[in-house]
């Protein structure tokens, strides 16, 4: 009856001319939406849902704080689908190129939609991505925007504060008291500061106009506010959106995705993933930077400008990045993690400046879009990198050039995408890919990339298999298929050769990798499926009988059954079992297994709270058949340990709201090891068989 009435009223909407008919059929769905508000998918749900996606990709390099963030701020202010771009959409991570495609030409036919439920009609779109999508969108196209004022844009939007503390419970080697005159021998046997991290941020947004924030981060270990040092890191930004002809404009921290990634992305690569389709890249262009990762993003200045079918993007940016400083004016290595808890990390920390610049130009067909990207790189100082023989023909100097062209080609029922890049030595990188719709049952894609073994692009990230937009030759196919309504059947192979030496392979090496995935949903609230991955690579290996190391196949496969079901009106569970097999050359075999149950409870009160708990055991030869599992954690914090050895973990997480502007989140997680006596090394040792950490966050709306 609901599904009926709700076509009923998005059909009169269309043969609908006048006002006060419209305004009737309004107030109809406005109704339809409250009464069925209970039943919407769960927005944090949802989040976690592609975001565990995301953190299953070991070769590829996810921000996963970015991610949440982008979803997390469309759940507060929902996407117009009558105003949005197809960026922006795909940033939803729910539709692909071919359900984008298909939506468009619904609204080309019978105009903006009236409802969000509306998506359930569209040629293409099943009712659970429909479910999915609910609250992260809205059709507000009845609604006349007025002109933004300046008051309206620094007095009318919400602030946010955040603050987080995590603490781990068991004494770390490393904050043991040590004996002043051990300490002066060897001054980093110790860390600086105090086992609690500390993360704080404050946000104010306007609709999707004006945004401005602040985050301070300190982790375990570093130096705070006790020891007078203030936050380690501190991150600030302003943006304004889609004001005039400012698509785009940023003053502070951002990030820049273009093409395909080959010359420049930032903020994550998902690579290979159960939705077998997932491998064409939408860049957001330049976008303000909100996370706490300290060295993968742009400080500066950033500007979009859009003129009908033409957008031209600017940036420049100037900062410190943490570096291994060997001389007055040289560098060897630099640094990545951010974590500046020791006497030498922090030597290291903004040792190196650098300043890169560049733009992008791209301009809208009616089925063509083509882009032009450039990059221009400099480190300060002298780049002088530990050359190895499988590093040689990496990146090993202080200034470099990139180019990028790329292009989007709807033709029918194809979708062609490619980008040509090349650096400063001229040596090239070239993508190219196309993405089918067969039948509607059936969805294919088709990918190929080349990249030179001395191709150079700092914040490149193309596809790949090794993690690098360099030195790999690969052939990737996908299939998405819908035997069903209720089944969903994905594979992906992908093939590939690196010409050159790299980590753990000193020499020329193939590898392939492929995966199978049948999703079933039963019921509404019911969520099945069944993986199977197989990767082969070849790598080093000692072998008595050679006096070097040799070149060997390694194999690792896991399987996996995972069901998520309602029992019963704000009961929700997950049980997963997962096994793994482990061969390397003529080595025995190593296997694991991993099982867990998930229970998410929401309680009918006043004042909402939840609590999500878990039981997980596990069991592993070696680090080899180690198995990721993501966790339910506070808000913009992640846990996606891995499982390995003989044990079993635990977690609860409880998230209360005493107030409509009060959030409150408290989580404890433990992990047992039956198998030692001791956990980690050097400072990190721990003289326990188990590890208890503890976070507790508040959230405030102002």
């Amino acid at each position: 009856m609901k599904k009926l009435f709700v076509k009923c009223c998005a059909s009169v909407g269309r043969c609908c001319t006048t006002l006060n008919m419209q305004r009737w059929l309004l107030s109809g769905i406005l109704l339809i939406h409250s009464t069925l508000h209970a039943q919407v998918g769960d927005v944090q749900g949802h989040i976690e849902q592609v975001v565990e996606a995301a953190s299953q990709l070991e070769d590829a390099d996810v921000n996963l704080e970015m991610l949440y963030e982008t979803l997390a701020g469309y759940a507060v202010d929902p996407l117009d689908i009558n105003a949005a771009t197809d960026n922006e959409l795909m940033q939803l991570h729910v539709l692909n190129e071919f359900q984008l495609a298909s939506l468009r030409d619904y609204m080309a036919k019978y105009g903006n939609l009236f409802t969000p439920y509306e998506l359930q009609y569209v040629h293409g779109i099943s009712q659970e991505q429909m479910m999915i999508m609910l609250p992260f969108v809205a059709t507000g196209s009845w609604v006349q925007r007025q002109d933004l004022s300046l008051r309206q844009m620094l007095l009318d939007g919400q602030h946010q504060v955040l603050m987080r503390v995590r603490q781990q419970l068991e004494q770390q080697q490393g904050y043991k008291p040590i004996a002043d005159s051990l300490l002066q021998l060897n001054p980093n046997a110790r860390y600086l500061g105090n086992p609690p991290s500390y993360y704080v941020r404050y946000r104010y947004t306007y609709r999707d106009n004006v945004q401005w924030g602040v985050t301070m981060e300190s982790d375990a270990g570093e130096q705070f506010i006790q020891q007078g040092k203030g936050f380690d890191y501190y991150s600030a930004h302003v943006q304004l959106s889609n004001i005039g002809m400012v698509k785009t404009l940023v003053v502070g921290d951002y990030y820049a995705q273009f093409g395909q990634g080959l010359a420049l992305w930032q903020g994550g690569n998902f690579g290979k993933s159960s939705d077998a389709l997932s491998v064409a890249k939408r860049g957001m262009g330049v976008r303000a930077y909100t996370g706490a990762d300290e060295n993968n993003y742009f400080r500066g200045v950033a500007a979009a400008i859009r003129v009908k079918k033409l957008t031209a993007s600017t940036f420049f940016s100037y900062k410190n990045i943490d570096g291994n400083i060997d001389s007055l004016d040289q560098f060897s290595t630099l640094q990545t993690t951010g974590l500046h808890r020791t006497v030498r990390e922090l030597e290291g920390k903004d040792a190196v400046s650098e300043i890169v610049a560049g733009g992008n130009v791209s301009y809208s067909f009616s089925k063509l879009r083509l882009g032009l990207t450039g990059v221009w790189h400099k480190f300060g100082g002298s780049y002088e990198k530990d050359v190895k023989p499988y590093n040689m023909y990496e990146l090993n100097k202080s200034e470099n050039v990139n180019l990028g062209a790329d292009l989007r080609w709807y033709v029918k029922k194809f979708h062609i995408f490619s980008e040509f890049g090349m650096s400063h030595n001229a040596a090239k990188a070239i993508l190219a890919g196309c993405l089918v719709d067969v039948a509607t049952p059936l969805q294919l894609a088709v990918l190929y990339r080349s990249y030179d073994k001395d191709y150079q692009a700092y914040y490149s990230n193309g596809f790949s298999d090794g993690g690098k937009t360099s030195n790999e030759e690969g052939f990737y196919i996908g299939m998405n298929a819908y035997p069903s309504k209720k089944v969903k059947v994905s594979v992906y192979f992908d093939a590939y050769y690196f010409p050159w030496l790299k980590y753990k392979a000193n020499a020329p090496s193939k590898g392939y990798d492929c995966l199978m995935q049948l999703d079933y949903y039963p019921q509404q609230f019911c969520r099945m499926y069944l993986r199977v991955k197989y990767d082969s690579k070849e790598e080093n290996f000692d072998d008595l009988r050679f006096p070097t190391k040799v070149i060997d196949e390694v194999r690792k496969v896991t399987a996996r059954y995972n069901v998520d079901y309602r029992l019963m009106d704000g009961l929700m569970c997950q049980t997963r079992a997962e096994a793994s097999y482990f061969k390397a050359g003529t080595f025995s075999p190593e296997n694991g297994f991993l099982v867990f149950q998930d229970v998410r409870y929401s309680f009918p009160v006043v004042h909402p709270l939840s609590l999500t708990l878990r039981y997980a055991m596990f069991n592993t030869d070696s680090y080899n058949t180690r198995i990721y599992a993501y966790e339910n954690d506070v808000l913009y914090a992640f846990s996606v340990p891995s499982y390995y050895g003989n044990g079993a973990r635990w977690y609860a997480n409880v998230h209360w709201s005493p107030h409509a502007k009060v959030e409150l989140w408290v989580r404890m997680a433990q992990t047992y090891y039956f198998d030692r006596s001791a956990i980690g090394s050097g400072l990190t040792k721990i003289e326990s068989n188990h590890q208890t950490d503890v976070k507790v966050q508040v959230r405030v709306k102002l």
